[in-house]
């Protein structure tokens, strides 16, 4: 699947990097994920995305998956976080 970024970019989905921008942004609420929250929240971050079936999809789409994903595991603070995180970049 490959990504269209706001800039007109497109690349390939990768999960990592938004596993890296969880782990930074919990850090700086101070809320660190522990191992097992950031696989299920990853896991589940990746299936919402491929379920789309798309061979293409926004950036914006993949941040709104995130932030839904974050606020319905209970990681409120967290979603805000990113969703300001994300608004910023």
């Amino acid at each position: 699947m490959k990504v269209i970024k706001r800039n007109g970019l497109v690349q390939e989905f990768d999960i990592e990097k938004i596993k890296l921008t969880l782990e930074r942004v919990s850090d700086e609420v101070n809320e660190p994920f522990t191992k097992s929250d950031i696989d299920n929240l990853t896991r589940a971050i990746q299936k919402a995305v491929l379920a789309r079936g798309k061979e293409y999809i926004h950036s914006f789409e993949i941040h709104t998956i995130v932030v839904d994903e974050l606020k319905s595991a209970g990681f409120i603070h967290i979603a805000q976080a990113y969703d300001d995180y994300q608004r910023k970049c």
